[in-house]
């Protein structure tokens, strides 16, 4: 059978499949050039995306120019005339657009020359890709992942149908790493991901979250079905798996939501399913704790309190402020720095801890504004202490929901400016959740703001398999060890280990160290062998306000 013979008299229906393949490509938009005519064509999700009105366009270029950011434009309109003369078709154009939304982001253009010999025309055919959605399937595990977590969730969502979710973490992970190493826990998660894609059928399907951590949707399912998979889950992995000829018995803690109200989005619903996994681990020894439950239960969870820190971040922040936590030089116990601590306050509640609205907010889209608001704020309260301290540096935490947003080297880049703070006296902390984000993504944001001049750090090293990762493939200056390998050193040999390896490898690559959790003078004489840059812990100072900092910094001494 030829080509006439294959589409007989159904050329009519061109558009249509074209359009057909371009659903089936997550995230990717299909645009097409008839050079003899310069008229374009646009696929219907290209069209929805970018809110472009006719599917064929005359004045294609004067659209396309006020898609493409202004700082990007030389580029396209450079680039695109040697694609349409048939010039670099197979190089990689790579320029940022809004869409509907108004926002940016960076876009990949794949071309090539299609021509129709029979009527003499020409075609440039280009496939446009969004890079900022994150990778659907975990590198590590094959599971499907956060970022596809979160948009099957919307969609469960949509369907109106009650459905549970369900988060696990494997206990006693960080010891496995610590005792066997990076290579052996990537085994363990592996292994542990095989056996969970046993378990699933076409109700349900299961997710690699962060680190140790797993997710499930569960559709169609009420109390009863979420209680019996939870059980057949424990049973499953108390079984154990084999690593390189050893047994392990794998426990895990769990929380979960019931989902029979639909007027909520993907990240709150995961937020408290997270929550509840929180309260599983540190307060239920790993028992199933149901978010639903909890709720009507626990005096501990104040709904209405999350609710009111939420609105405050969408109000400006109202009832935000920062505190700071010395960094003291380990030779001397000078101070040298500071870390940046979000605290919210507001009466009759007066000020709540932390521990209370990190969780959450770090799965909410409004921890972009929150974090932002941290590093302006501590920016500006700190920036008249390099008068004292000419060479302060002052460690701020920056989020997942900011590293992986285009706008926020913008502007972080004009918070600077904005407060005259020095760039080479900022150090960006990485937190947890950004070890969720795909490498050449970390890699490729750390480069941006190391080349003006900002220095990177990965805080809390070692206590997640991805730490190690990130530190060997993205050129960090700085590695903040959690104070779990502090905590009790003096005892034990096992950590004493871990640190001076740790220590030697940071010395070795011409990155810093920053221990923390360093709570007495006898604690602070024993750290000092290891030879790290700095000391961080409660034996210097709590995290307090900028005016009680300043006294501190005038007294010249952060041992108190």
């Amino acid at each position: 059978m030829g080509e006439t013979e294959f589409w007989q008299d159904n050329a009519s229906y061109i558009d249509s499949v074209l359009n057909k393949f371009n659903m089936l490509a997550d995230d990717t938009y299909i645009y097409m050039l008839h050079l003899d005519q310069n008229r374009a064509w646009f696929s219907e999700t290209a069209k929805a995306y970018f809110g472009i009105q006719d599917t064929y366009i005359p004045d294609h270029y004067e659209i396309m120019r006020d898609l493409i950011h202004p700082d990007d434009l030389w580029e396209y309109e450079e680039e695109l005339p040697k694609r349409i003369r048939g010039i670099d078709l197979d190089r990689e154009l790579c320029v940022r657009m809004k869409g509907t939304s108004g926002e940016y982001h960076m876009f990949s253009f794949h071309t090539d020359i299609v021509r129709d010999e029979k009527n003499a025309e020409t075609y440039l055919l280009v496939l446009m890709h969004n890079e900022n959605v994150l990778p659907r399937i975990d590198a590590l595990t094959d599971l499907y992942s956060h970022a596809r977590f979160t948009a099957d969730l919307e969609i469960e969502i949509g369907k109106k149908e009650p459905f549970a979710v369900l988060m696990i973490k494997l206990e006693r992970f960080n010891n496995l790493n610590i005792i066997y190493g990076t290579d052996f826990t990537n085994q363990i998660l592996k292994e542990t991901a095989l056996q969970l894609i046993y378990m699933m059928d076409e109700n349900s399907a299961v997710y690699r979250l962060d680190g140790p951590k797993f997710g499930f949707i569960l559709r169609k399912c009420g109390r009863e079905g979420l209680l019996n998979f939870e059980q057949a889950l424990r049973d499953k992995l108390a079984k154990g798996i084999q690593v390189n000829n050893r047994q392990i018995t794998l426990k895990i803690c769990a929380g979960a939501i019931l989902i029979e109200q639909y007027d909520g989005k993907a990240d709150a619903f995961s937020s408290k399913a997270a929550y509840a996994l929180g309260h599983s681990e540190t307060e239920h020894q790993g028992k199933l704790i149901i978010f639903n439950d909890e709720v009507c239960t626990s005096n501990s969870v104040n709904l209405e309190l999350m609710k009111i820190i939420h609105q405050s971040v969408r109000g400006g922040c109202d009832g935000f402020y920062v505190e700071y936590q010395p960094i003291v030089a380990s030779g001397t116990g000078r101070i040298a720095g500071a870390e940046a601590l979000v605290r919210w306050r507001r009466e009759p509640y007066g000020t709540v801890p932390p521990g209370m609205f990190i969780e959450w907010m770090e799965t909410d889209p409004g921890m972009y504004e929150l974090g932002n608001y941290v590093l302006k704020t501590a920016l500006r309260e700190t920036v008249g202490l390099l008068a004292l301290l000419p060479e302060f540096v002052l460690n701020v935490n920056v989020s997942a929901r900011q590293m992986e947003r285009e706008e926020f080297r913008a502007e972080v880049l004009r918070i600077l400016e904005q407060t005259g703070f020095p760039a080479g006296h900022l150090c960006m902390e990485l937190t947890e959740r950004c070890r969720d984000m795909p490498l050449d993504v970390i890699k490729r944001e750390v480069e941006f703001f190391q080349g003006h001049g900002i220095r990177m750090a990965m805080d809390d090293y070692g206590t997640g398999s991805a730490s190690s990762g990130i530190v060997l493939y993205a050129p960090m200056d700085e590695i903040k060890l959690d104070m779990s390998f502090i905590r009790g050193i003096t005892e034990d040999a096992k950590k004493q280990a871990m640190v001076k390896s740790i220590v030697e490898f940071a010395n070795s690559s011409g990155m810093s160290t920053c221990l923390e959790g360093v709570e007495t003078e006898e604690l602070q004489n024993y750290l000092r062998k290891y030879q790290a840059t700095w000391f961080q812990g409660y034996y210097y100072s709590r995290p307090i306000e900028i005016r009680k900092f300043w006294e501190l910094v005038q007294n010249g001494n952060g041992a108190q």
